[in-house]
């Protein structure tokens, strides 16, 4: 693993790579609400045997400096437009995105907005609303009201923010939460990124919870169009219990891109990429080769 920087207009987006520096990326991966590139390490890394991989830091989340304003924050278009100028200013080529829950819903924004630079996309547990959702989003001031009326808005906002070191914080967030599941090495991880050194001479989240708490209420998004606009492939893998895509959502998936690949990984919950890293890296690998051009798919074989 190496760790990567990009100058982008609003500031700088970090990130971890993995595999062959030489060549452009053949992934970028984008993380869940809360989370950082880190906490993904060990799901990702294998992946680097064949492919490049690049896994950033969002705008507010992990090591990256963009600005996090809550002011005005009410979809994650602000997060695509980040993704769009990464591959635009740096990359310079196609690739494939993958994500997790946020993380792979601006993924599918992205390649929405702009399906020329995104040649296929890998969405573990995406955040899908139906549309009727999303119009109610729309309506002024909604995504405001969302940050103290959203469950899980209000439970982020509620999140204890400092601690004496990282290894309090570690051990604090054990068995608790969604990082019930969370194996310690990838509980260390997300503590690593996730956290930073406070004026007190301890350590605060990286992501603040009122800006945690906003990004789950920026729901003013457009995914139905976006999955009309994407290229294939589409892979789509959800967990089998609590799922940010409903089945109602899986059926209207189908019914728009009748070739996206859609599976439901049982027993898994939203942490899926933590408690089967395999089954949601066989997703990434299977979207990118099926994205590769033809000369690189046989190289991979």
């Amino acid at each position: 693993m190496r760790r990567v920087h990009f100058k982008l207009s609003g500031g700088e987006m970090a990130g971890i790579a993995f595999g062959d520096a030489s060549r452009p990326p053949d992934l970028i991966f984008l993380h869940a609400t809360g989370f950082n590139a880190l906490t993904y390490r060990e799901m990702l890394a294998p992946l680097g045997e064949h492919f490049h991989v690049l896994a950033v830091d969002l705008r507010g989340h992990g090591r990256s400096s963009l600005g996090a304003q809550r002011f005005g924050y009410a979809s994650w278009n602000r997060h695509r437009d980040d993704v769009i100028e990464l591959i635009d200013t740096h990359i310079r080529v196609p690739v494939t995105l993958a994500g997790h829950s946020m993380g792979a819903t601006t993924s599918l924004l992205a390649a929405g907005h702009r399906p020329d630079l995104v040649r296929g996309l890998a969405l573990i547990d995406p955040v899908l609303l139906p549309p009727a959702h999303y119009a109610v989003a729309s309506t002024p001031g909604m995504p405001l009201i969302w940050r103290h009326t959203f469950p899980i808005a209000r439970a982020a906002a509620r999140r204890r923010a400092n601690f004496a070191s990282k290894e309090e914080a570690a051990s604090a967030l054990t068995g608790r939460g969604i990082f019930k599941s969370f194996t310690p090495s990838v509980l260390r991880d997300y503590v690593e990124d996730g956290f930073e050194e406070a004026a007190d001479g301890g350590v605060k989240l990286a992501c603040p919870p009122a800006y945690e708490a906003a990004t789950f209420a920026a729901q003013r998004n457009d995914p139905w169009r976006a999955f009309l606009r994407a290229r294939d492939p589409i892979v789509v893998l959800r967990a089998g219990q609590g799922s940010t895509t409903p089945q109602g959502c899986v059926e209207r998936i189908r019914d728009m891109r009748p070739k996206a690949r859609v599976a439901t990984v049982d027993g898994a919950t939203h942490a899926l990429p933590m408690e089967r890293p395999d089954r949601a890296r066989a997703a990434i690998e299977t979207a990118i080769l099926q994205a590769a051009p033809t000369q690189r798919f046989h190289d991979l074989l």
